[in-house]
């Protein structure tokens, strides 16, 4: 084989090479960021369970004793709807990234179905 053919062989397969390099890179900052979002809704959820002990808590203690708690429990779901919030943010920007990528998969799809579908017989009778 000529050098120079050589070297052009080479050099396709170092474009490849980088060109999957980088699809591989890109799929596993994906998958990084889901589970980056997925561990934030967790730890809001965590962090809401803790809350609803906390009211449950005060609830029990406003209903057993002449304590007037009534600041604290507002309080605590003043907490909890901010947390509500948070997560209703992360959740909507979780689903609109999937409805994203679902769309880019139907609009790629058609197109490989085309390429690949064969041409339509007719029969005649």
């Amino acid at each position: 084989m000529e050098r120079s053919t050589f070297m052009s062989h080479f050099n396709r397969f170092c474009a490849k090479a980088q060109k999957a390099l980088r699809r591989a890179g890109d799929k596993a900052e994906e998958m990084l960021d889901g589970a980056s979002k997925a561990v934030k809704i967790k730890a809001l959820e965590i962090r809401m369970d803790e809350q609803y002990e906390n009211l449950g808590r005060l609830v029990y203690r406003d209903l057993h004793t002449e304590e007037d708690l009534e600041e604290e429990k507002l309080q605590v779901i003043a907490a909890l709807d901010a947390l509500f919030d948070e997560l209703s943010v992360l959740k909507a920007e979780e689903s609109a990234k999937e409805e994203a990528e679902e769309a880019k998969e139907n609009a790629e799809e058609p197109a490989a179905a085309k390429s690949e579908e064969p041409a339509a017989e007719t029969k005649t009778e």
